[in-house]
């Protein structure tokens, strides 16, 4: 069986999750009492609600991050101020030039290597940003930079099924033939699944569907699984 393979970067590549409680627990865990893996998952949610905002030009793409910031822990009773959200930020963005990408990961893709598999990227963010996350997992060793999709490059983003169809014109990908891996429920998996793709949903941080009824193909938990599935389909 013929398979293209797209892979999502954030929290699917490397543990997002990291720098974003480091940060935390610098700025904001002696005056809150929550779970900061909870508060995480909120800031996920809210980071895709903002995109949507920013796109429509509702909110300023400096502004982004502390409106995201603001209602991730407003849910749990805590008021930020700008100067906290910003020091937040620049230590966040700090700790993500230090990324490493998971074992399994590398796996993976050594074995598309091998394997002659067409892959690419499609990831939501502002090119800057994610170009350095890119940099900093090595990216370069398994992809192209034209096999590299940034939504605040092709002007689309996660879950436009518009991004996905931008991805399959450019690398000449039939949708019934592509499968998306991704961490996102909302933005991964039913974006892609709306585009026509077929979708393995990294579902490592336990998340409940959204959807009464779950769109993904495939959904596992841990991401020893991901390679297994991979050879199956082929």
């Amino acid at each position: 069986m013929k398979i293209n393979l797209v892979f999502d970067i954030d929290d699917t590549m490397y543990d997002l999750m990291a720098p974003f409680k480091k940060a935390h627990e610098h700025f904001f865990a002696d005056r809150v009492n929550a779970d900061p893996t909870e508060l995480f998952k909120k800031s996920r949610i809210y980071s895709d609600i903002i995109l949507e905002r920013e796109k429509n030009g509702e909110i300023s793409s400096r502004d982004s991050f502390h409106e995201r910031l603001r209602m991730t822990y407003q849910d749990v009773g805590l008021n930020i101020k700008r100067e906290e959200s910003d020091g937040f930020e620049a230590e966040y963005r700090y700790y993500q030039t230090n990324i490493e990408m998971f074992d399994f990961m590398r796996e993976v893709l050594d074995y598309c290597k091998e394997a002659d598999l067409p892959i690419a990227v499609l990831t939501n963010g502002n090119y800057t940003g994610q170009w350095r996350k890119a940099e900093a997992l090595n990216l370069q060793k398994w992809f192209s930079p034209e096999q590299i999709f940034i939504s605040g490059e092709i002007g689309y983003h996660k879950p436009d099924v518009r991004a996905f169809q931008a991805v399959a014109e450019r690398m000449h990908f039939q949708p019934d033939q592509t499968w998306y891996v991704g961490d996102t429920y909302e933005s991964d998996i039913a974006g892609a699944s709306q585009a026509g793709w077929h979708t393995i949903w990294l579902n490592h941080r336990m998340r409940t569907c959204p959807d009464k009824n779950c769109t993904a193909d495939k959904e596992i938990h841990e991401g020893i699984f991901l390679l297994p599935i991979i050879k199956a389909l082929l």
